[in-house]
């Protein structure tokens, strides 16, 4: 991949991996994606992706209900609560004044959506209910098509049934304002990912950085049709080191609302390295671990000082 030189103006990309045709595993063209997505993943941490499956109109639409959502009293979002961690409303923070968001639990289920409107909208709200469900439904399908590669290129397919299995999803869904003056331009302070996976989404508002391996931090640019997939700590951890944890940030360069969204999946029980991902090479560098109480110790600020969160956690 391009990188930044002295006197040139190239700079590094997020690589690109096209999956918006209809890939079948075995099949010569699966093989080609899986090889770019294992790239991407060990040398980025994530990769922009191409993918057709969500309709524009899908994407205009749920979008505009965003707008709906964020509207709504304080008190109203505010009522959006939960015992798992970033799993509630979160805002009104001193140090991201610009950062706003709301979490649509088992979004892929229409239980779930239904739920998380009825909180929001005692009286129903059918187009962002309906919004919601949809796009998280065609978007679970990216997931596991990734990650059906991801098993599939390491050699652990054996074990892509059984992680699937104890998989959740939660659809975030963030507003940046605007900043008023003397405010700070940061929309999100450079972290990485407590959950599995993620898959971001935006409304065209650019903002989104990534850090590189040598420290660069790269504008992703992304459009109606692409999607950014990252690996989290806790796929870091599940790949033996292989897979990067992309740290990322938000800056709102330009003066325009950004909303965003974030399909984040989540692991119940146990997560451990396959034996697979073992050899003289690669020692073994994490205990099995369990997900939640992973990110509930990292929310209670237990490993704030810790370079990395996961490593302190549970590496040896």
């Amino acid at each position: 991949m391009p990188s930044s030189r002295k006197g040139s103006e190239t700079q590094a990309k997020v690589p690109v991996v096209d999956l918006s045709s209809d890939l079948k595993p075995g099949t010569e063209g699966w093989l080609l994606a899986c090889k770019q997505v294992k790239y991407a993943l060990e040398e980025y941490g994530c990769f922009e992706v191409v993918y057709h499956k969500v309709p524009l109109e899908l994407h205009n639409s749920i979008f505009s209900v965003l707008e709906d959502l964020f509207d709504l009293p304080l008190e109203t979002k505010m009522q959006k609560t939960s015992d798992k961690p970033y799993h509630s409303y979160i805002g009104q923070r001193s140090f991201i004044p610009l950062y706003e968001s709301l979490a649509v639990d088992n979004p892929t289920t229409l239980e779930g959506a239904q739920d998380f409107t009825r909180v929001m909208w005692p009286a129903g709200n059918d187009s962002f209910c309906e919004s919601a469900h949809s796009y998280s439904k065609l978007v679970a399908e990216l997931d596991q098509m990734v990650t059906r590669m991801v098993f599939d290129i390491y050699g652990v397919e054996r074990l892509y049934d059984s992680h699937m299995a104890s998989t959740t999803y939660l659809l975030r869904c963030t507003k940046y304002r605007t900043q008023k003056m003397n405010e700070t331009n940061l929309g999100a302070a450079a972290h990485t990912d407590k959950n599995f996976t993620s898959i971001l989404h935006e409304n065209q508002v650019n903002g989104l950085q990534i850090k590189t391996k040598d420290g660069q931090w790269i504008d992703v640019d992304l459009s109606p049709s692409t999607f950014l997939f990252m690996a989290g700590d806790p796929f870091m951890a599940w790949s033996n080191d292989r897979v990067r944890s992309c740290e990322h940030q938000v800056i709102m360069k330009e003066n325009k609302t950004r909303y965003s969204l974030a399909f984040f999946s989540w692991q119940s029980g146990i997560l451990q390295v396959p034996e697979e991902l073992v050899d003289d090479n690669h020692p073994l560098m994490y205990k099995p671990f369990d997900h939640l109480d992973f990110v509930r110790l990292q929310q209670s600020g237990a490993t704030k000082k810790c370079e990395n969160a996961i490593k302190a956690y549970c590496g040896l």
